[in-house]
């Protein structure tokens, strides 16, 4: 099976900004990105061997304005795209506080 936390953490790194898996309590340094697996569904055979795998990543876009969380999205969608995943959906996300937030979903076949 295969597990792309690795691979997407790596990924996302060369673009630049700061990258967790977890939204820190305080944001020290903006743009940033978070991400999460959603969903890394598996088919198998009739013997129980994997065949295919259906991922899905949510990734969430955090900058001090939406002109930047834009651009930023731009920037992840080409590299997820570069990697073989599809964005599914994106969304801006009502503003809290002073942070404007996008959070999208790239899906990937394998």
């Amino acid at each position: 099976m295969y597990l792309p936390k690795t691979d997407v953490y790596n990924s996302l790194k060369t673009l630049g900004y700061f990258v967790a898996q977890t939204k820190p309590a305080v944001f020290t340094d903006l743009p940033a990105i978070t991400f999460s697996v959603g969903n890394n569904a598996v088919s198998a055979d009739l013997d129980g061997n994997i065949t295919s795998q259906d991922i899905e990543v949510q990734i969430d876009i955090w900058a001090e304005d939406s002109v930047t969380a834009s651009t930023v999205l731009t920037q992840v969608e080409e590299l997820m795209r570069s990697n073989l995943y599809i964005l599914s959906f994106s969304n801006d996300v009502p503003n809290a506080g002073n942070l404007h937030h996008v959070v999208c979903r790239f899906a990937k076949h394998v």
